[in-house]
């Protein structure tokens, strides 16, 4: 009686084991699995393996990624394994991932820059979920091949990016989808001119960045125009979703004519720019009561000589009614 039972046993257990890998093998990916590639940017002081982590930033209206920061490439996929296979790599097996400079972007006598992502990329972070999977590549670290050496990336350079599913995990066809990148240099630039500011008011500066979204920028203001000599006041603001930072700085210490200079920074990179300007003194009531009393003669004003040609008009109209009468 026993022995039938542990017989028993035993057919049961070798029947769950002949049926559970079938049961969690996953489904092979298919062609209509696979969606787009885009390419879009972390802040330079994100390291490669927390940008790949991050999920967040998925709109591909980036294709242009400052020389300082990560790039993050997202293929939308679902299906493939998000846990490494067997021999411990995803890029290089799922998927490959290829990098090649743009023949337009090679220097003149200079080979073009490649890239064969694989697992032990210096600079690189897989990362893979349900729906998609990222490669985060930190430009400034990253190794590209040219000819015999390696380079990084640079202001200047494009790049093709391919990314193929490979037959290991589709439905037995390699599935493939490319997009392009420009790596620019990491700057600011101010919306509007800063070069005059009223004393004893606030004022906002804005400026446009070709840093990512998230990254932190430190305003720094200094009375006079040498920047490292003088007492800084500091704001630290975040770039927008719209590569927009403003800063809020006030000037109710400051007097007329006083110079002050501003210098914008970001961890990990050179911005370098330093921008100079001047005070002027805010209106008065006398002032604005001036300009209300001479506005009535700058409109009397706009039409020269039309008070001349009313009164010849005039004198020209009376000798023809003399004349008549």
């Amino acid at each position: 009686m026993n022995t039938r039972y542990t017989a028993l046993s035993i057919t049961l257990v070798l029947l769950v084991a002949a049926v559970a890998p079938a049961t969690a093998a996953a489904a092979p990916v298919s062609e209509d699995a696979v969606g787009d590639l885009t390419v879009t940017a972390a802040p330079a002081s994100t390291a490669a393996s927390a940008a790949a982590e991050s999920t967040t930033r998925a709109d591909g209206s980036d294709s242009i990624i400052a020389a300082s920061d990560v790039a993050i490439i997202r293929l939308n996929a679902s299906g493939i394994p998000a846990e490494a296979d067997g021999d411990g790599t995803l890029v290089g097996d799922e998927v490959t991932v290829e990098l090649t400079q743009t023949a337009a972007s090679v220097d003149e006598n200079a080979s073009a820059k490649t890239l064969d992502v694989s697992a032990d990329t210096e600079g690189v972070a897989v990362n893979a979920t349900e729906d998609a999977v990222y490669v985060a590549l930190d430009l400034q670290t990253t190794a590209f091949q040219q000819g015999n050496g390696t380079a990084t990336a640079a202001a200047g350079d494009s790049f093709t990016a391919v990314t193929t599913v490979t037959d290991s995990v589709t439905d037995g066809e390699n599935y493939t989808q490319q997009t392009r990148f420009g790596v620019v240099e990491p700057k600011v630039r101010f919306t509007d001119d800063v070069s005059e500011a009223v004393a004893g008011e606030v004022f906002n500066f804005e400026v446009a960045t070709t840093l990512a979204p998230g990254t932190s920028l430190t305003f720094s203001l200094t009375s006079g125009h040498d920047a490292e000599t003088g007492a800084a006041t500091n704001v630290q603001t975040t770039v927008d979703e719209n590569s927009r930072a403003t800063a809020q700085f006030s000037f109710f210490t400051y007097e007329a004519n006083e110079e002050y200079s501003i210098t914008v920074a970001a961890d990990g990179v050179e911005l370098g720019n330093t921008w100079t300007g001047t005070t002027v003194a805010p209106a008065t009531p006398e002032n604005a009561t001036a300009d209300a009393t001479e506005e009535p003669t700058e409109t009397s004003t706009s039409a020269p000589g039309f008070g001349v040609v009313a009164a010849l008009l005039a004198i020209v109209g009376a000798g023809a009614l003399a004349r008549r009468e």
